[in-house]
């Protein structure tokens, strides 16, 4: 009799254990299931990026889905000046930072790591802000200056920074008789009688004093939204356009809280 209730007792946790089992399972399942809902998937472009340290430039390249490349942008860069060279090889992008305290104890805004130490970043600014850029440093673009590092104006900087996602392959290589298919662009040289040498001409910052492209000082848009051409504002940027169509409030509400930071035109009626 005894062996007999020893018995069903054994089924009886064998059973249990079978059905813990299962509910662990189904719950792992769940909980899977629950991660892959909230994977978050970067949708933006997949690029390439290829640095001919040996005339500093940049060429950015797109992939496309038959795994062919289109270059769509050039950059002017500094590279590793003799003795600290920027390494070769294939590399990624991981850690972003909109600034970062470099090994000289200056400061690189908009700064992508690729390869440990060795970055993408601004012209060296003295301190943490945008009116202390090392303007000196800055007329050097084109050449190498850097101590391994790859400098870029804050214009170009800020495009790898938004558009580049973690992960995307570096290339850096040394080719001294082709800039690249879209060649090397004209540095920008700052003068240095200029007040306001100490701020980089591409940085889209509302309080950076350079004159806007059409030569004239930037003039924000102030006025409410029944006042805002939404239409001209969607024309005058594809982008927007794209994105909003001719949704009035979006556009309104892109101007204000982006818009304005990033020297957009936008005109009243």
């Amino acid at each position: 009799m005894k062996k007999f209730r020893f018995a069903i007792a054994g089924i009886f946790c064998l059973g249990m254990l079978m059905f813990s089992g299962t509910c662990n399972q189904v719950n792992a399942t769940e909980l899977s299931n629950t991660k892959t809902e909230n994977v978050v998937v970067d949708t933006r472009p997949n690029y390439t990026i290829y640095v001919n340290r040996a005339l500093n430039c940049i060429t950015i390249k797109q992939q496309n889905e038959d795994g062919t490349l289109t270059p769509v942008k050039s950059m002017v860069c500094s590279c590793g000046k003799p003795g600290s060279e920027t390494p070769e090889g294939t590399f990624k992008t991981s850690d972003y930072y909109v600034w970062r305290k470099m090994v000289d104890n200056t400061y690189g805004k908009y700064a992508v790591r690729f390869n440990g130490k060795i970055l993408f970043h601004s012209v060296p600014y003295i301190v943490e802000s945008p009116d202390t850029l090392e303007w000196e440093e800055y007329n050097k673009l084109g050449e190498g200056a850097s101590l391994g590092c790859v400098r870029i104006c804050v214009r170009d900087a800020k495009w790898i920074y938004d558009n580049c996602k973690p992960g995307t392959t570096v290339v850096v290589y040394s080719d001294y008789e082709n800039a690249g298919e879209l060649g090397k662009p004209e540095a920008i040289k700052i003068d240095g009688n200029l007040p306001y040498r100490t701020w980089d001409p591409t940085d889209i910052d509302i309080n950076n004093p350079w004159p806007a492209e059409n030569g004239e000082t930037y003039t924000p848009f102030t006025g409410t939204i029944d006042q805002f051409n939404y239409v001209a504002y969607a024309d005058k940027y594809p982008d927007l356009k794209e994105a909003f169509g001719y949704d009035k409030n979006l556009l309104y509400e892109h101007y204000v809280t982006f818009g304005i930071n990033e020297r957009r035109i936008a005109v009243s009626y």
